[in-house]
């Protein structure tokens, strides 16, 4: 596969998830529910630093990993929507146009 056609896939694949990121499924219900989550577990890792036992058998590992988890996929899609926004740049640079 050449550069031009990496591209295009790339630029198919931003598309897509910038349909999923823009819909409301990601933007009212699931990305605010990650986050909420995020919140919630910081806030059992901080008791938990005041002396307060975690309950349900989870170490503060295994939380802190779950927050960073649900960061990381939270900026993955961001990432792919970013780089596709370079590669449609690029090819645009290239004088190739992309409609939808």
């Amino acid at each position: 596969m050449n550069q031009h056609e990496r591209n295009l896939v790339t630029v198919a694949k931003a598309e897509d998830t910038y349909d999923l990121l823009n819909h409301i499924a990601w933007t009212d219900v699931v990305r605010p529910r990650l986050e909420q989550e995020v919140k919630n577990l910081s806030s059992i890792l901080v008791a938990e630093a005041l002396g307060t036992p975690i309950s349900g058998g989870r170490t503060r590992e295994q939380i802190a990993g779950i927050c960073y988890g649900i960061n990381y996929m939270i900026h993955l899609f961001e990432k792919i929507m970013e780089s596709g926004e370079r590669a449609l740049a690029e090819l645009n640079s290239l004088g190739v146009a992309i409609k939808s």
